[in-house]
């Protein structure tokens, strides 16, 4: 794995006019790109991975050595959104061996610094303040929820921390001092939801999510997704997070005469809602799913008997076959064990966000904010998630796939649209 990220960072350290691992991502005047089938095998094991070529004791990057350089990781590690969590403190210990292995962050070390938001936008404004005064960070990585991206962003900006969101989320973000990273809705659904209605012959659309800025945004993109397919909406609900009693929202959706469920629920909302709406003939045997933020943490708590056939669109699958990810997984599952909660988008994209940072920091040779904000403009990698690639809108382009829950509980990606642009628009 250390010669692998050797290789991403010496690929990585690029500008807008010499991107050396991905190709340079198209323009948003260019045509959206076209999906690409993936095979659906029966869920054989991936294939063992390839060894990285033997190097030499003169190839081995020097010990880092010296004042660390501090990255700070805000995240939800309890409340509705804490079942996210334990994958992303598990990939902080991978960021810290790789980046380090590689040299670290211009011949420094890097440590880690983790505060939990608890899913509550003034705990995490609290934890910003701790990132920032008390543990002195040079950058904030970030998955949590949007509530509390804006309630900690402006403690960021004060500062002048780098503060790079790597959660998926509504989009329209723009700092001088951020970036964001995670899937915005015109990648997970501008391509995906005709695609699932032409898989599934559904037209009419109930649309529930819980009720702050993520999910009203997404829902107000996705309505106009729907209709420019030739659907239509013919329910939206919002519940506040921490909803577990859904039977009144349930019987709604039973009598809107929806053929398909979007679900935008965060977590243990998420499973309550999906266990119950078997209880009221409207699971997902009945009525089909697309969901965007149900990954395989809270689809193991529901389980198979509540999830078989859901499809799942998200930047990132632990089943991405690519010799990087494969290798990367099966490390994973070793250091932390074979009940490890499986690391998911959530932890794929602070990953991706650190060795973004790393690559840029170095390319600036400073952590100053400003000069590795100048470096992190056009630069791409290509990581376990696939090619990814920062666009002039200070947003990811990058692959997306689809996946679809299997009877037994497994994940299969049955479609993928490789480095699908972000459309958004940021010039701070």
């Amino acid at each position: 794995m250390m010669a692998l990220l050797l290789g991403m960072a010496a690929a990585c350290a690029t500008s807008d006019d010499e991107p050396a691992v991905a190709e340079p991502a198209a323009t948003e005047a260019e045509a959206a790109p076209a999906p690409v089938d993936e095979p659906t095998d029966d869920g054989d094991a991936a294939p063992e991975p390839t060894e990285a070529p033997a190097t030499t004791a003169a190839d081995e990057p020097a010990e880092p050595s010296g004042e660390p350089v501090r990255i700070g990781i805000l995240f939800s590690n309890s409340g509705p959104a804490g079942i996210f969590g334990q994958p992303t403190a598990n990939i902080a210990e991978f960021i810290e061996e790789d980046i380090n292995a590689a040299g670290g962050i211009n011949g420094r070390p890097v440590e880690t610094y983790l505060a939990d938001d608890a899913t509550d936008p003034a705990v995490g404004r609290q934890a910003m303040e701790q990132l920032i005064e008390s543990d002195g960070v040079d950058v904030v990585l970030g998955t949590h929820s949007s509530a509390t991206r804006e309630a900690a962003e402006p403690l960021a900006e004060d500062a002048g921390v780098l503060y790079i969101y790597a959660a998926l989320y509504e989009g329209g973000e723009c700092s001088p001092v951020m970036f964001n990273t995670g899937e915005v809705p015109s990648q997970q659904l501008a391509p995906v939801i005709p695609w699932m209605m032409d898989e599934t012959g559904g037209s009419t659309w109930f649309l529930l999510g819980n009720d702050y800025v993520w999910p009203r945004r997404s829902f107000e993109l996705a309505r106009q997704y729907i209709e420019a397919a030739g659907g239509e909406v013919v329910g939206e609900e919002y519940v506040p997070l921490g909803t577990q009693d859904f039977s009144s929202v349930a019987q709604q959706i039973a009598g809107s005469g929806a053929d398909l469920i979007f679900p935008a629920l965060v977590g243990g909302d998420a499973i309550a809602f999906e266990t119950q709406a078997v209880d009221f003939g409207i699971g997902q045997s009945a009525i089909p799913r697309l969901a965007n933020i149900y990954e395989e943490n809270v689809l193991g708590v529901m389980g198979p008997s509540v999830t078989a056939g859901m499809r799942v669109t998200l930047g990132y699958f632990k089943e991405v076959d690519n010799p990087a990810n494969n290798a990367f997984v099966a490390r994973y599952f070793e250091q932390f064990g074979a009940d490890a909660p499986p690391h998911m988008t959530f932890s794929s994209h602070i990953y991706d966000a650190a060795l973004l940072y790393a690559a840029a920091a170095n390319a600036a040779g400073t952590t100053d904010t400003a000069a590795v904000a100048a470096a992190l403009e056009g630069l791409s990698l290509s990581t376990p998630t696939g090619d990814i690639s920062i666009t002039g809108s200070r947003h990811l382009a990058q692959p997306i796939y689809v996946a679809e829950i299997q009877s037994d509980g497994s994940q299969l990606i049955v479609q993928s649209f490789p480095a699908v642009e972000p459309d958004e628009t940021c010039s701070p």
